[in-house]
Formats: structure tokens, sequence, C-alpha cells
């Protein structure tokens, strides 16, 4: 272990990564006017900061799987200074509010526009009492997959697009307050202190297994069976409904649906074109896989388009895998805001009612499944590949 004196330029950027940096290693960081710091695929924690008494604007993006620590006293940075952190896909941002200065905090954003639902951000509130006085970091472009870890918290509370992270004595106190992006849906688990950001659902026409044969997703009613992994037959207990208008959307990717083309999965898996949200799992080797983290841009893909969408939810007695086209996806995952459901084309916090979620199986984001998962779907591309040309051939 080294301590790594690093000493920002001015309106430049730095990078730290495997050549220069190793695990284990702790950061000194000289802050200038401007600058922008990189942690590519290493482990940084930053303890402390020196050079700036005025303002300072600093960007960090953390990416390639990057862990970075802040540990460091910020109180003796400018009033006024603004902080901006990306997280990168399968990488973690570490925040100690403890040891960061509050005006700092106030101007502290946690940006997980490069993480395609695979960032993680963790916060270390202060002590209980000082968490109603302090202001926490804002989070934006949070999309399904994304998480966000409170320390200590036990239940989260929801008013509008504000969650409230709670813990302390009796569960009661309050450690984090965040303005999470219009629409996005979530699952908290007081295991781990962590939110996790979801959005499943299927496009009006998808055929789903029932144990009269299959039937098209919007024909379905609550009391019908479904063919299911976990219960072998489900019945189901509630049906949503949301239409997309891409030209209201800010991010199309975040909402326009993925398609596996017929074998993109296995043989004959799905039988036909299977078109999901980004954020609806797939069921592969024992694991939920976000759709979204399988596209490959041949037979896994999302295209772009003006046309609106109906998206449709299926829930079950419990959350379960069922079949559509043949694949194994999840069915929907009760997080306590169906009334957002009401009215198609709306999709709102209107409840403040929020329960612990459970998933039927593990949902990978980073790691040897999802590996395995578009090892898969990549010897399938070269088998469609061969086919395809062995008929243009004959």
């Amino acid at each position: 272990m080294a301590l790594i004196n690093l000493n920002l330029i001015n309106n430049t950027t730095t990078t730290i990564n495997s050549s220069n940096f190793h695990t284990g290693d702790t950061v000194a960081l000289g802050l200038v006017s401007s600058a922008t710091l990189i942690v590519d695929g290493v482990n940084a924690d930053v303890t402390s900061f020196a050079g700036v008494s005025g303002l300072s604007n600093t960007t960090f993006n953390v990416i390639n799987g990057a862990t970075l620590t802040v540990e460091a006293q910020l109180a003796a940075v400018g009033a006024g200074s603004t902080f901006h952190y990306i997280i990168g896909a399968g990488s973690t941002l570490n925040l100690n509010s403890a040891l960061i200065g509050i005006d700092v905090l106030q101007t502290t954003t946690v940006d997980f526009a490069g993480s395609t639902g695979s960032g993680h951000f963790v916060y270390t509130p202060p002590g209980i009492g000082l968490s109603l006085l302090s202001p926490t970091p804002t989070i934006i472009n949070a999309s399904a997959g994304d998480r966000v870890t409170v320390n200590g918290a036990t239940s989260v509370s929801q008013s509008g697009n504000i969650v409230t992270f709670h813990g302390g004595l009796l569960g009661l106190g309050t450690l984090a307050t965040y303005v999470i992006p219009a629409g996005a849906t979530y699952t908290f688990n007081n295991t781990d202190d962590t939110l996790t950001f979801i959005t499943p659902c299927f496009v009006r026409g998808t055929m789903i297994a029932t144990p009269e044969g299959e039937v098209p997703v919007e024909k379905l009613k609550v009391g019908d069976l479904v063919i299911s992994l976990v219960k072998e037959v489900a019945e189901i207990t509630w049906v949503g409904k949301r239409t997309i208008d891409p030209k209201t959307l800010d991010k199309p990717r975040n909402d326009l649906p993925i398609r596996f083309c017929a074998g993109a999965i296995s043989e004959n898996v799905p039988h036909r074109d299977l078109l999901v949200s980004p954020d609806h799992c797939i069921f592969i080797g024992g694991v939920l896989i976000p759709a979204k983290l399988l596209i490959n841009d041949t037979t896994v893909t999302q295209k772009f388009s003006q046309a609106p969408i109906d998206y449709f939810h299926i829930e079950l007695e419990k959350h379960d895998v069922l079949w559509a086209e043949g694949a194994m996806a999840e069915s929907y995952l009760d997080l306590g805001n169906k009334n957002a459901f009401l009215e198609p084309g709306v999709l709102q916090f209107v409840s403040p009612r929020i329960r612990e979620a459970k998933a039927c199986y593990p949902i990978a984001y980073v790691g040897p499944a999802v590996d395995k998962a578009r090892d898969m779907i990549a010897e399938r591309e070269r088998a469609i590949g061969d086919k395809t040309a062995e008929a243009i051939a004959s």
C-alpha cells in the first residue's frame, strides 16, 4: 500500500488505472478550480484533499468496474464548489458524508448516465440528529438495475418522487432524502440497505404460455392461470398497462423495447421475436438478467421508433418466471406503486406505501452469470448467421 499524492491540473483530465495505481493505494488529491479525474478499473480511496480554499468544480468519472471511495475532509473547500460523480457500468461510488462539509454536499451530483443499469452509489450518512440538517447529493439519470445504498437504513418511504431512507432508533430517524427520476420504480432490501431501480413489462402482442395454450398478454385478466417456473401453474392477481410515447421521452433508450429475435437465446427460444422493456429480466442459467444487458445489435436489439408502445405488467401470487414467446421471463414484482398504472400514458408516484419486494431468483447485473449469458447469445448469433448463409446459398 502506498499514499499517492495526485495533483490535478486545471482544465485537464487525469486518469488512474492499473498502470499507475494498485489495490490498497490511497490518494491525497490536490484540487484546482476545474478538472476531471477518471478512475478506470481500480479501487481508489481518496483520504484527503488539498490545494483549493476557494471554488472548485471537479468531475469524477468512475468506469470499467472501478470503485471510488471518498472519505476525505472537504470542509475547507469553498462554499459553492461543485462535485460531479459519474458512475459507469459495473462501478461503485462510496461517499462518507460524516467527513464532507454541508456546503459541498448541497452541490454534489451523483450521475448514473454511463452505468447502463449496473451502477452502485453507497452513502454513509452522519448521525441521526445531523441527518435532518445535512443535505444529500442529488441523484440523476438512474435507470433500472442501478442501486442506491444508504448504510444503516431499515426502510424507505415515498412522497411524489421523493424517497426517504429511515433508520436509527425504532427505524424512525431520517438518514437521507433523494429526488429520484420521474417514472422510476424500485425495490428496497433492508438486509443490505439497498434500493434498486426496476421496470419490467411485456409489449402488446407478446404470447404468454397458459394451461390452455398461448394467449396474447393484453387478453389476460385477473384470475387467469399461466404456466410458471416456481409454482408450475400460477394465478394472475393483477394486470397493469402503461403507454409510452417515444416522442415525449428525454431518454428513449431507458424505455424503448428490447427485441430478442427468434432463436436468439437457444434453439427455438424464443420461438418468435420477443419484445420486452429494457429492464425486464430474462431467466438464463439460474439467474434473472435485465434484457438491456444482453443487447448485441444483431439478434438482440433496441430500435428507435416514434410509434406509441403499450406495455403490460402481469403479477402472479408471488414473483415468478413465466414463458413469453417460449422464453423464460420474470413476472411483475409488486413495489406498492400500482396506482401509477391507472391512466394509460401516466407513470407517476402517487402512494407512499412501499414494501420490501423479493425476487424469486438472484438478479445479476455484472459478473460470470451475465458473461455466460452473453456468450450463449453470441453462440446463437453465429448459428443463426450460418443458417442464413446456407439458405441464401441454396
